[in-house]
Parts: structure tokens; C-alpha cells; sequence
């Protein structure tokens, strides 16, 4: 269809569960210059769930939700949008996919080869969806060096371009696996200084200033250190205004709040927090609760603020929000999770024995193919995590999804077959000693001729 009207595919891969999928929706899908630029492009809405979602998730290299990407119509990927920057930005970005040019990939091998780029082609790439690339323009291993390289070379004075690729950069580092790459520490905290003193940078790039917070800071500077104290009194002082910031999605807002939250436990994860910012925590949640309405967004942003309360350690305020929005919720398997963590997080006896009944309630209830065995594969870990010895328990679990499992070559593809991936890996962990042969060979039987088809 894009082929014959000569225009670009803008394909939303997504689950009904997902928050940020949710906070996309309510804020960006549902604004008239989004409606009106629509025409402009084929949309394609692939729910993960699907029958063949799983499928074209494998075809478009798509894992994490939500993924954007506007292809040209003969299939080529042109770039991939992130749904955490303000919904204006969104828009900038988009308009400029649309308008032709080069793709991402095209202008990353341009600007790595030293060449000269526009100044939409360096917004492109440091507004590009990182996060859920999947390895399509740069290798995971690869992705901090990267960045770091594209943040040198961008131009001064591409202000919003460098800014945001210096903090992109930093948080693909705090977030490597491996050896962190090198970085010269004093240079990028004079950077990421300069930008949290410029009110209009903090703006563009809020959600890597709020959910990287911690990361970065922790990156740059020693613990307990003056250089610390410093950056964080810094950082947390842009969190302020932007948590302030009316004009701000509630999603922003809370993870401004969030922001702060980590940057003041960087020394001391589980220490009493101030009694100011215990106030504001709950000001915020309590704020989001009584003004959002609409559906979708509340599904995006009351999961942030039950995280938010319990990672300040306010868990039986967490609880009440999470449990009163079950009834009202599309996906209440979402905050039975979070209840379940929560329950984990007090370290009792009935703690544990309630984040197991949350975990299987979240599981029963969950909805759709891939859903079930994400859900599946998460009781089923708290059971191996918390019940290691109910080898009963376990084994139950596990035959229930696995039954679950038909043996469509759909429904073994993507993000499914990661699944098993990790219930396999998990249950070969817990059975390290051999205790429980009998158990993995029953459990193998049951799956060999589903796999084998």
C-alpha cells in the first residue's frame, strides 16, 4: 500500500500492557498535528500479541515496547522514534523522517567517516531510539564507544544535538555489561554541567535527564566525594524545575520525581530519605492519581508513581494506589507485578508468601499468547527465587506454561522464544546440584515434541 502511494510506513509494535505504548497513545497519537501528519503516512499497529506479532517483530528486528520505525515503502529502514522525549519533539522528528534525506543509518556512516552532516541529520541521530535499536546501526557491545565517538564529533554548535548524545553516551556507559569504555571524567562532568545550567537543554532532554540520573552520576563521580555532592546538587536542581514544570507530560514530571529519588540514594540505596522529599514523592503521586484520567494514560503514569513510592521506600502507599486501580485498569496483571515486588521488597515471611500469590494472580489474568509466557516465566521465577525448595510447586508452574506453548512456528519467534530462552536457563540454574533431574527430564519430554515440529 506505501509502495502504490509512494509514502512511508510508520509501524507501532506494542503490547496492551505497556506504559510508555500507553503514555505514547494518550500523549503523542492522540494530537491533531499527529492526526493531521497521519495522511502523510501508511500506519501499521502490530499488537505483540497478534497471531503473527511475534513474527514481525523477528522481520523488523523489534523487541522492546514500544518500538517506532518509519520505513520507506519499498521496506528500507529510515529511523526509529523514542516515545520518552516531549511530544513537540516527537513531532520534529517525525516531520523530518517524513520529509526524506538521508535514513539514520546513512547519516551515522556519514558522520563517522568524519563527513559533514545537517543540522536535522545530527538531531536525527541523537533523538534516535537507542534503547530499541535491537543492533540494527550499532552493535549492543558497541553502542558506548559509539556514542561517545558521535558526541565528539558533533558541532558545538548543534547545542540540543551535542547535549543530548553527551547523555546518551554517558548512560549507554553506566549501562555497559562488560568494561566500562573510557571517559575522560572531568571533561564530561563540565559537560553535563554546562547543560543542567541551560533551562532550555534540560527541557529537550528530560527524560534522560530524570531516568539517568543516578546512572550518570554514579558514572562520573566517587562516592561520598565533593565532585558528587556537587553534580548531584546540580542535577538535582534541573529535576526541580521540570518536576515543577505544569507545561511537562506527567510521565516527565514523575520521573523527574524519580530522579531525584536516586540521585539521593546513590550512597545509600536503602537509607531514610528527607522528610521534604518523602512530602513531595507523595504530593506527585497523589497529584496523578486525582487528575489523569483518561485510560492509557493512567496506565503509564500510576505505574510510575507506584514505583516511585516504593523506591522511596513508601511501600504500603504504593500498595493502596496499585490495588485501587485493579478494577479500573485494561491490564491490572501489570500492578499485580508491581504489588508482587513490592511484597519481595519486606524480606518476611508473609512478604514472601504474598509475592507469590501476586506473581501467580498477575499470571492467571494475563492475556494473550505472548503475554502469558512473559508473565508465566515471571511467577515462575519468583517460585525458583523465593520457594526454591517446593520442587512441586516449580514443576507445576512450569508444565502450566509450557502447556501453553503451541507448536506454531508464530508462536516459537521472538520475543516468546526469549521467554523459554530464560525459563530454560533459570530452571537449569535451580538445578545445579542434579536434585531435581526428574523434574527437568519430565518438563523436557513435555516440550521435545513442540520443538521438534
Amino acid at each position: 500500500d506505501a509502495k502504490s502511494r509512494n509514502q512511508p510506513v510508520f509501524l507501532f509494535w506494542t503490547a496492551a500492557w505497556c506504559p510508555p505504548c500507553n503514555q505514547v497513545k494518550s500523549t503523542i497519537f492522540t494530537r491533531a498535528d499527529f492526526v493531521e501528519k497521519s495522511r502523510s503516512f501508511v500506519p501499521v499497529y502490530v499488537d505483540a500479541d497478534s497471531p503473527s506479532g511475534q513474527v514481525l517483530g523477528e522481520r523488523f528486528k523489534v523487541r522492546g515496547y514500544p518500538t517506532m520505525v518509519l520505513l520507506a515503502g519499498g521496506g528500507q529502514e529510515l529511523t526509529r522514534l523514542a516515545g520518552s522525549v516531549d511530544a513537540s519533539k516527537y513531532m520534529q522528528l517525525l516531520e523530518r523522517g517524513l520529509a526524506g534525506g538521508n535514513s539514520s543509518k546513512q547519516a551515522l556512516e556519514a558522520a563517522l567517516a568524519g563527513k559533514s552532516l545537517s543540522a536535522d541529520d545530527w538531531r536525527m541521530l541523537a533523538f534516535y531510539s537507542w534503547g530499541t535499536d535491537d543492533g540494527q546501526l550499532v552493535p549492543e557491545q558497541d553502542l558506548p564507544a559509539t556514542l561517545m565517538k558521535l558526541a565528539a564529533l558533533c558541532p558545538s554548535g548543534e547545542r540540543e544535538a551535542s547535549s543530548r548524545l553527551v547523555l546518551q553516551a554517558l548512560y549507554a556507559a553506566s549501562q555497559a555489561k562488560d568494561a566500562k569504555p573510557k571517559i575522560d571524567k572531568a571533561d564530561a562532568i563540565a559537560s553535563v554541567s554546562s547543560l543542567l545550567e541551560q533551562p532550555e537543554l534540560v527541557r529537550a532532554n528530560h527524560d534522560l535527564v530524570g531516568y539517568a540520573a543516578g546512572d550518570i552520576v554514579g558514572l562520573l563521580t566517587d562516592a561520598a566525594s565533593k565532585g558528587r555532592a556537587d553534580l548531584k546538587a546540580r542535577w538535582t536542581a534541573a529535576l526541580d524545575a521540570l518536576a515543577a514544570d505544569p507545561k511537562l507530560s506527567n510521565g516527565g514530571r514523575l520521573y523527574a520525581m524519580l530522579g531525584k529519588v536516586e540521585l539521593a540514594r546513590l550512597d545509600d540505596k536503602d537509607g531514610p530519605l528527607p522528610p521534604a522529599l518523602v512530602n513531595e514523592v507523595k504530593a506527585q503521586a497523589a497529584r496523578v492519581d486525582r487528575e489523569v484520567e483518561d485510560l492509557d494514560e493512567r496506565q503509564a503514569v500510576i505505574t510510575l508513581a507506584g514505583s516511585l513510592l516504593a523506591r522511596a521506600g513508601l511501600l504500603d502507599e504504593s500498595d493502596a494506589l496499585l490495588t485501587a486501580e485493579l478494577k479500573r485498569s485494561h491490564s491490572p496483571y501489570y500492578y499485580m507485578s508491581q504489588l508482587a515486588s513490592n511484597a519481595k521488597k519486606r524480606g518476611t515471611p508473609e512478604g514472601k508468601t504474598a509475592a507469590v500469590d501476586w506473581s501467580r494472580r498477575a499470571y492467571d489474568s494475563a492475556r494473550g499468547t505472548a503475554t502469558r509466557l512473559r508473565w508465566g516465566g515471571g511467577y515462575l521465577n519468583t517460585l525458583l527465587e523465593l520457594t526454591p525448595q517446593d520442587a512441586a510447586a516449580v514443576e507445576k508452574a512450569a508444565t502450566q506454561v509450557l502447556g501453553e506453548v503451541r507448536p506454531e512456528s508464530v508462536q516459537l519467534t521472538g520475543n516468546n522464544r526469549a521467554a523459554l530462552d530464560r525459563m530454560s536457563k533459570r530452571l537449569v540454574a535451580w538445578n545445579k546440584d542434579g536434585r531435581h533431574d526428574d523434574v527437568l527430564a519430565r518438563l523436557s519430554g513435555a516440550l521435545k515434541d513442540k520443538c521438534s515440529t
